[in-house]
């Protein structure tokens, strides 16, 4: 017993991932009012998804494109985009700096859906961001609507 309490406090405290992804996931909640065009109104959102590139090394650029499905009652589901806060990506960083403290490699990717019942998933990329190296193209939410309804018809 001892000396598995040594050896804890011997061990760099590991920090916890987890609570980090719920806290991004909590504050990409609260954004998706921020629309672009419009107000939110008495909308309820489906479905959320964001893309978010990031290059620390080249001067702390970052990219993100965002989606949110959501409709007003009896209309149609509509795909919006929203602004994401600087607090909300303030923590997407804390987040990749956390993960590198844990051993792992820095990503460069972010892919990240919520769904209405509280599932997330958070899904990292590490090779050379699309959108940061040039390709200002690059838009993988672009048919969100059209993938969601093929799944969920």
């Amino acid at each position: 017993m001892i000396k598995r309490f040594l050896v804890g406090l011997l061990q760099p405290s590991r920090i916890d991932i987890a609570a980090l992804q719920d806290e991004v996931v909590r504050s990409v909640i609260a954004d998706i009012t921020n629309l672009y065009d419009g107000e939110w109104e008495d909308r309820e959102w489906v479905y959320i998804a964001i893309n978010h590139e990031v290059m620390i090394e080249e001067g702390r650029r970052s990219s993100t494109e965002t989606a949110v499905l959501a409709r007003k009652p009896g209309e149609e589901l509509e795909d919006l985009n929203f602004r994401l806060a600087m607090a909300t990506k303030e923590k997407l960083l804390s987040l990749r700096a956390a993960m590198a403290k844990n051993g792992k490699q820095p990503w460069t990717i972010l892919d990240l859906t919520i769904d209405r019942t509280g599932h997330y998933d958070f899904a990292f990329g590490y090779g050379p961001p699309p959108r940061l190296n040039g390709n200002l193209l690059h838009t993988p939410l672009s048919d969100l609507l059209e993938r969601y309804q093929a799944k969920n018809p």
